[in-house]
């Protein structure tokens, strides 16, 4: 089995600064500082690849010693999500395609990295993956969209009053 199965190449990335990038929000599961159950993902661009370190404590285990499934599937789509921000976009998951290639071993230092793979109006294609080393843990393929700025608008602790139709 390869070690590294073969994933879509990486389409360029605009110029742009690289180095550390803001998280997706202060209170973003995946990367967010304020999030006190936050995975702690602190994304780096490096070129035309989004990386970032991770190593998972024990409240995200699956099976014995494993991280769950869902938790290796946030991570690439956290991952994923970085990619629309280098390109000057907001944009929400619409499709992500994960395979799980070899267990996840919790406290294991793991680097998790995402790229572009291609753009076609405001949809966006990622690949992205999470590493131990040389080996491949995971892979996934994402679909974004981009999305209006409204759409993250704050929302409203009750939803608006429906009106009522009267007989």
């Amino acid at each position: 089995m390869s070690v590294r199965p073969e994933l879509p190449p990486s389409a360029p990335l605009p110029a742009g600064d690289d180095g550390p990038m803001r998280p997706h929000t202060a209170t973003c599961f995946g990367c967010g500082p304020e999030n006190p159950a936050s995975l702690g993902l602190s994304f780096v661009r490096d070129g035309d690849v989004v990386r970032a370190d991770v190593a998972l404590p024990p409240a995200y285990e699956g099976a014995p010693g494993l991280a769950h499934g869902g938790i290796v599937a946030a991570i690439l789509d956290d991952i994923s999500g970085a990619i629309p921000r280098t390109l000057g976009l907001r944009a929400v998951t619409a499709k992500l395609d994960v395979e799980f290639a070899s267990p996840v071993v919790i406290g294991r230092s793991l680097v998790t990295e995402s790229w572009l793979e291609a753009r076609d109006g405001r949809k966006i294609r990622i690949v992205a993956r999470l590493m131990e080393g040389e080996r491949l843990l995971a892979s996934a393929r994402a679909l974004f969209i981009e999305v209006p700025p409204e759409h993250f608008r704050p929302r409203d602790a009750d939803p608006p009053a429906r009106p009522t139709i009267a007989p």
